[in-house]
C-alpha cells in the first residue's frame, strides 16, 4: 500500500525520478509493516533463584576430597535476547539465554585450593583450570581477613555485603545456564583442604580446640566433619577405624586399640 501511495506522490512532485524514489521508500515501509511476525524461542516466566536456607550444615574439610557445595548467595537470572534473520520475507527468530551469578560454600575451615569441578555430574572445570561453560570464577579460601567480593558488594550495597570470613567459597559470575536447563546445576568440587592426609588425632584436636589430642592414628585421605556436635563429627571416624579415648590427666587422648 505504501509503495503505491509514495510512488504516486513522488511522480506528481518529481516526475519519473520522483516516482522511482517514492517506490523505493514505499517498499521499505511495506516491508516493515507487513513483515512476518518473529518466532519466539522458549522463555522463562520466573527469573528468581532459590538459595540455601538457614540451618544447612557447612562441613569442615580435611585432606583432599570431592564434596557438594551449598549455594549461599545468588542474583536473579539475567535474560539476554537475541534475534536472527532468515532472509528476505522470512520470519526472524527471537531466542533467549540466561545466566546467573552465585556463591557456593565449600568448607567451614580454610582450604588450599580447588582442583576439578563438576556440574550435574559433567566436568565443568578441568585439572588445568579450563572451564567447559562460560563463567567468571573467583575462589575465597576461608581466611579470617578475606575481603568482600566486589560483585556481592555491588549487588547488596555498601556495608551490607557479607565477606563470609572463615568460610571457603567459590564465586561464579555470569554463569551461562543454557547447558543446564536454564537453572543453576548441582555442583561438586575436588577440594584440597590440606597438603596431604591428616591423622585422625589431628582432626579431633582441631575440632575440639585441642581438648582431645591423638597419638599415632591413621590418616584418611580426606574427611568432611559434620554433625550437631563435636561428638557426632568424631563418631563418624570411629565407624571406619576403632578408636578409644583415655584420660591422661591433662585431657582426653584418642588412640587406636593397642595404642
Amino acid at each position: 500500500m505504501a509503495t503505491l501511495i509514495l510512488t504516486a506522490v513522488g511522480t506528481a512532485i518529481g516526475g519519473p525520478i520522483g516516482g522511482a524514489l517514492g517506490a523505493i521508500a514505499g517498499q521499505a515501509v511495506d516491508q516493515r509493516l507487513f513483515a512476518p511476525k518473529a518466532r519466539q524461542g522458549p522463555r522463562l516466566g520466573d527469573l528468581s533463584v532459590q538459595t540455601s536456607s538457614y540451618g544447612v550444615q557447612i562441613p569442615r574439610l580435611y585432606g583432599t576430597m570431592r564434596v557438594a557445595g551449598t549455594v549461599i548467595w545468588a542474583t536473579d537470572l539475567v535474560e539476554t535476547r537475541s534475534t536472527t534473520g532468515h532472509g528476505k520475507g522470512q520470519p526472524k527468530t527471537v531466542t533467549y539465554s540466561y545466566s546467573a551469578s552465585f556463591a557456593v560454600a565449600l568448607s567451614g575451615r580454610p582450604i588450599r585450593g580447588v582442583r576439578r569441578i563438576w556440574a550435574d555430574g559433567r566436568l565443568l572445570r578441568g585439572a588445568a583450570g579450563d572451564f567447559k561453560s562460560a563463567t567468571g570464577y573467583r575462589l575465597y579460601r576461608g581466611d579470617e581477613d578475606q575481603a568482600v567480593d566486589p560483585l556481592v558488594a555491588s549487588a547488596e550495597g555498601a556495608g551490607q555485603a557479607p565477606a563470609f570470613r572463615g568460610l571457603a567459597y567459590a564465586l561464579f559470575e555470569d554463569f551461562q545456564l543454557e547447558d543446564y536447563g536454564n537453572r543453576i546445576p548441582s555442583l561438586t568440587f575436588e577440594v584440597e583442604a590440606d597438603d596431604g592426609p591428616i591423622p585422625i588425632g589431628e582432626i579431633a584436636a582441631d575440632l575440639t580446640g585441642r581438648l582431645v589430642t591423638g597419638a599415632a592414628t591413621p590418616a584418611p585421605v580426606g574427611y568432611a566433619a559434620t554433625g550437631d556436635s563435636v561428638r557426632d563429627a568424631i563418631a563418624a571416624l570411629a565407624d571406619v577405624v576403632p578408636l578409644s579415648l583415655a584420660d591422661d590427666g591433662s585431657g582426653l587422648r584418642l588412640a587406636t586399640p593397642g595404642g
